[in-house]
């Protein structure tokens, strides 16, 4: 009886075990994808082109869809930007990740998404924010 225990302990162990590797590899290859993508391009002509974002600020609309975004990119100290998107219709997470990762001075990967929408992911996460990029002061 003890042993079947101790043996499906194990078993149970080993799958969590697996399941956790197998999660930190494809956050791990999503990291790379991304920085390889950024970095075939030659010279970033927007915020959304820099390999890595930190959130300065991040200051809500009354309505909480629109949020006026300040970012600035960590390997080059003098590049900052402001970016106002629109948040999802409904979406009751995304300022709240946006806010804690900017608390917590989160490193974050911007993604195009045609037609003018975007996908902040925090880094060695799966954790997102889908918007819309309304504008953008360049950097």
């Amino acid at each position: 009886m003890i042993a079947s225990l101790a043996f499906a302990g194990a078993i149970v162990f080993i799958v969590v075990a697996v399941v956790w590797t197998a999660r930190l590899v494809h956050v791990g290859s999503l990291d790379a994808q991304e920085l390889a993508l950024k970095m075939a391009v030659p010279e970033p002509e927007s915020a959304l082109d820099w390999p890595e974002l930190h959130l300065k600020a991040v200051v809500a609309q009354p309505d909480d869809q629109l949020v006026l975004v300040s970012v600035d990119w960590p390997a080059h100290p003098g590049q900052s930007a402001m970016l106002l998107l629109a948040l999802d219709e409904g979406d009751v997470w995304s300022m709240s990740l946006l806010s804690e990762w900017c608390a917590g001075q989160a490193s974050v990967s911007p993604l195009r998404c045609p037609p003018r929408r975007l996908v902040l992911r925090r880094r060695q996460s799966l954790e997102r924010v889908h918007a819309q990029l309304l504008a953008e002061d360049p950097p």
